[in-house]
């Protein structure tokens, strides 16, 4: 039985470490370029923020629990700053960035059969510029000084 010339019956060992043992240590990661990498980013800071989210969400229905106030220190102020900050952080932390940003990096290039990303300094600086998105809109409700308008918060601004 011979075999067709594209067939080897003995499969070459990868060339190429695989993209999470590459480099090892937290600079590899914090310096990567490689699209792999800032898709599993993408991936921890959006599970990271589904996390805050969903505890933000456990708060607001327990304090629904019972009329008046259930959560001790969960003042009027303190509840709608919590169900502003969870939808904000779930629209813009989690839906939005989902898809394109965690598959899209991830899983485009290998389905398209490029090799990298076009512009991967570009594509790191986005991550970047995502996480410190998350860290301000989150530090907001940690200093004390977080949006508190619910969902409708934009219809306010918009009268005269």
């Amino acid at each position: 039985n011979r075999l067709p010339h594209f067939i080897n019956p003995h499969p070459v060992k990868q060339k190429t470490p695989s993209y999470l043992t590459a480099e090892r240590g937290i600079w590899s990661w914090v310096f990567t370029l490689d699209h792999k990498r800032i898709g599993v980013m993408y991936l921890v800071g959006i599970l990271t923020s589904f996390l805050m989210g969903g505890v933000m969400a456990l708060l607001v229905r327990t304090e629904l629990l019972t009329p008046g106030q259930t959560i001790p220190g969960v003042t009027a102020d303190v509840y709608n700053q919590l169900f502003t900050l969870h939808g904000a952080i779930m629209v813009f932390l989690v839906i939005i960035p989902s898809i394109p940003a965690a598959l899209g990096n991830f899983v485009l290039p290998i389905m398209l059969g490029a090799k990298d990303v076009a512009f991967p300094r570009l594509n790191a600086l986005s991550f970047w510029t995502f996480l410190a998105g998350g860290i301000v809109l989150n530090s907001s409700w940690f200093l004390g000084g977080g949006a508190d308008g619910g969902w409708c918060w934009m219809c306010k601004r918009t009268r005269g």
